[in-house]
């Protein structure tokens, strides 16, 4: 059988650039790539390249920037050979030299355009690697395969300290009912489930809950396209939303009077990157916008319902941002004082020991990262 079965194996599954295209600096995508044959084959030229994927029309144009990247990198030239070709053999001879490897470099920029899939168009990177032989038949293989881009805040900057900030949305409708959304963080990874505790709170007697929503909003903007009024074209989504019912499974009523404050906990499911939903971002060339919405249905005293709702911005980014927010402890750097107890006598050591005469360990730089205030 004839084939020739190409591996494409980074060392990393994605490009992540820290910090905003001005400040964030070169990252290296570092591989190798596998050969396998079904039978000998004579090889003359091997390259890869790191390029955007896409026809033209489906790349998300700029006017003052070119969204096209290509960086290639040749593996294997045999054009100072005397024939321009070299001889691989099968995997089928069953030797190490049957298997061909070779590592590969690039040096990613870090003013690159991260990865989006919108309706506007798209930027998409992959690494592709082309095989050139000589003989009958197909002389080009090509094998490839797709590598997203991310781009995360700079540790320490105001950025990468605002995606901790907890959410807290609360309002009053009319002195009546209070409601409340709350999050540890106002920042949620993609693919996993945003937990969310909901609060009605009466401040009124003689209303009823009929249902509790929450639904997350996407809303992407392209800058640099007008549409005929001149504005920026933009189109908006949902992306994800679920509505809780309330009702009392004794009495079979499809509401629940507001007698007191109902805390609830809804999930809801973030899709996957690039195919459900979109990081968000803000460049020149287009923002992405992430809304939660929290809806709510009460009946007064006269039976009629009213619709309210709370909203506030998200943000959708990638796991790796949100682990990258934690921060170590000072090192332990001095253990002179360690020898009071390890080179205590037999004796001593079936005392007690007496905390209260040992020093307090020290700290790297106690003075400048541990700051308290009372005030």
């Amino acid at each position: 059988m004839f084939y020739v079965r190409t591996s494409i194996l980074p060392d990393s599954p994605c490009v992540v650039l820290r910090g905003t295209p001005s400040e964030a600096s070169s990252q290296s995508l570092t591989g190798r790539v596998l050969f396998r044959l079904g039978h000998s084959l004579k090889v003359k030229r091997i390259t890869v390249a790191f390029q955007t994927t896409g026809s033209s029309k489906q790349q998300l144009q700029s006017r003052t920037a070119n969204s096209q990247v290509q960086i290639e990198q040749v593996l294997f030239d045999a054009s100072s050979l005397s024939n321009g070709y070299a001889v691989w053999k099968s995997n089928c001879y069953g030797s190490d030299s049957s298997r061909y490897e070779f590592p590969f470099t690039f040096v990613i920029a870090g003013h690159m355009h991260e990865s989006v899939n919108t309706s506007f168009g798209n930027v998409c990177y992959e690494l592709k690697v082309n095989i050139q032989t000589c003989g009958f038949g197909i002389n080009t293989w090509s094998e490839s395969l797709r590598l997203p881009v991310f781009r995360i805040p700079k540790e320490g900057t105001p950025h990468a300290l605002r995606l901790t900030d907890p959410l807290r949305m609360q309002a009053d409708w009319l002195g009546a009912v209070e409601l409340q959304v709350l999050r540890d963080t106002a920042s949620v990874a993609d693919n996993s489930k945003m937990r969310t505790l909901v609060v009605i709170r009466p401040l009124q007697k003689g209303l009823q809950l009929t249902d509790v929503g929450l639904r997350l909003s996407e809303t992407v903007c392209h800058k640099t396209a007008t549409d005929r009024f001149g504005d920026p074209q933009s189109y908006h989504k949902v992306v994800s939303e679920r509505l809780k019912t309330i009702g009392d499974s004794i009495t079979g009523l499809s509401s629940l009077p507001l007698s007191q404050e109902h805390s609830l906990t809804l999930s809801l499911p973030i899709p996957k990157a690039f195919s459900g939903v979109q990081y968000t971002m803000d460049t020149p060339r287009i923002s992405i916008v992430h809304e939660l919405v929290l809806t709510a249905t009460v009946i007064d005293r006269d039976h009629t319902p009213h619709y309210l709702r709370i909203s506030s911005h998200v943000r959708i980014v990638p796991k790796l941002a949100l682990e990258d927010t934690f921060t170590e402890l000072p090192p332990y750097y001095s253990a002179s004082f360690d020898r009071l107890l390890l080179g205590s006598s037999e004796e001593q050591l079936d005392q007690p020991p007496s905390f209260s005469s040992l020093p307090p360990p020290s700290y790297g730089f106690a003075a400048s990262t541990c700051n308290i205030s009372l005030a």
